[in-house]
C-alpha cells in the first residue's frame, strides 16, 4: 500500500528557495576580499555589511556609515557620493567609481557605488570597496623612481645643476615665449680660464672643486626663472629671460667679483677667473644663431686676454661708416 504524501504547499517551496538563495548570496558576499555594505540614503543607517566589512569596521553593523568611516564624525562625510547616485527623480543612475584614502587607517580603496532598490522598496546605497593600498604604494614608488630617473637624466652628477640636455629642453620654449611677447632675452656662454692648467698642476679633484665653486656662485646670483647649466667640461651656459644687455652685464660683473674672491690653489695666491660671451635677442634670432653668436663672443673674450665679458657684434657693427 502506497503511503499518502502530504499535500504540496507552494508557499513552503518559495520560502525554502528564498532561504537557499539568501544563504548562497550571503556566502558569496562573505567570501569576497572586498568591503560590501548597504546604507539608507537618508539616514545613513547601515543595512548590510559583509564579513570583510564587519572585520574592517569591528562589527559596528548597527551604526551610521559616516560614524564608522570617520571615527564618530557627527555629520555625513564631505566626500559622500550619495547625491551622484540618483537622478532628478530619485532613481538609480548607474555605477560611480572613485578612489578614497581613509584618514583613520590610511588605507586606499577603490569604491564602486550605486543606488539600488532594497528589499522593502526604498532606494539605498550599495558600495563595494576594494583595498588598493599596495597598488597605490607601488604607484608612488614608481612615480618616485621615475622622478629620480628624470632628475638624474637632467642633472649633472658632479655639480647637481642642469646638464646640456635639460638646458635645451627648457631653452627653446623660453626663447619662443620671449619672442612671442617681445620680451628681452640674453644668452651667455662662459668657461673657466686656464682650467686645464689647474687640472694638470693640482689634479682632477682640485679641478672638480673649482667647478663646484663656480656652479655655487652662479646659483646664488641668478633668479629661479633663469636657466643655468653645465654645457660640457669647464663650459657653462646661462639663459636670462626678461633681461636686456645692460642688466646682463651688471650680473656678470658681480659674478666676476665673487669669483675673484675665491683662491684657486691652496699654495698659490691667484684667483679663478671666467670669460663670458653674450648675445641678445633680435627679431631674426633663433636657437642656432644665438648659440653661435654667444660662442663667437666667448672666443673673442678668450682671445683678448681672458677674464673678460664680450658682447657679440654683428658684422655691420664692426664696419666703419
Amino acid at each position: 500500500m502506497v503511503k499518502p504524501q502530504p499535500p504540496f504547499q507552494i508557499e513552503h517551496f518559495f520560502t525554502g528557495e528564498i532561504e537557499y538563495d539568501f544563504k548562497c548570496l550571503s556566502t558569496i558576499l562573505d567570501a569576497l576580499d572586498a568591503l560590501v555594505y548597504v546604507s539608507d540614503m537618508e539616514t545613513y543607517e547601515l543595512l548590510f555589511l559583509n564579513r570583510y566589512g564587519r572585520a574592517e569596521w569591528e562589527n559596528k553593523s548597527q551604526d551610521q556609515c559616516f560614524h564608522i568611516r570617520q571615527q564618530g564624525q557627527p555629520t555625513p562625510c564631505e566626500f559622500c557620493t550619495n547625491p551622484q547616485l540618483t537622478d532628478e527623480n530619485n532613481q538609480p543612475n548607474g555605477v560611480h567609481i572613485w578612489e578614497f584614502q581613509n584618514p583613520v587607517n590610511q588605507k586606499w580603496y577603490q569604491c564602486r557605488d550605486q543606488a539600488i532598490k532594497w528589499v522593502d522598496g526604498r532606494i539605498v546605497r550599495l558600495e563595494i570597496a576594494f583595498d588598493i593600498t599596495e597598488q597605490k604604494q607601488l604607484e608612488q614608488q614608481l612615480r618616485a623612481a621615475h622622478a629620480e630617473a628624470k632628475s638624474t637624466a637632467n642633472t649633472d652628477p658632479l655639480l647637481n645643476c642642469l646638464n646640456r640636455r635639460a638646458f635645451f629642453e627648457r631653452f627653446e620654449s623660453m626663447l619662443a615665449h620671449c619672442q612671442r611677447h617681445q620680451h628681452p632675452f640674453t644668452l651667455v656662454m662662459m668657461d673657466i680660464d686656464n682650467f686645464k692648467i689647474f687640472n694638470d698642476k693640482f689634479g682632477h679633484r682640485f679641478g672638480d672643486q673649482i667647478l663646484l665653486t663656480t656652479a655655487s656662485v652662479f646659483e646664488k646670483a641668478i633668479r629661479e626663472s633663469d636657466i643655468f647649466a653645465r654645457y660640457g667640461g669647464d663650459e657653462f651656459i646661462l639663459a636670462l629671460p626678461n633681461t636686456n644687455q645692460e642688466n646682463a652685464l651688471g650680473l656678470l660683473s658681480r659674478i666676476q667679483k665673487d669669483m675673484a674672491k675665491l683662491a684657486a690653489s691652496p699654495d698659490s695666491d691667484f684667483s679663478v677667473t671666467i670669460s663670458f660671451g653674450l648675445t641678445s635677442l633680435t627679431e631674426k634670432s633663433n636657437v642656432d644663431n644665438l648659440l653661435n653668436q654667444a660662442d663667437i663672443a666667448l672666443y673673442q673674450a678668450k682671445s683678448a686676454g681672458r677674464n673678460r665679458i664680450e658682447v657679440y657684434q654683428t658684422p655691420s657693427d664692426n664696419t666703419s661708416p
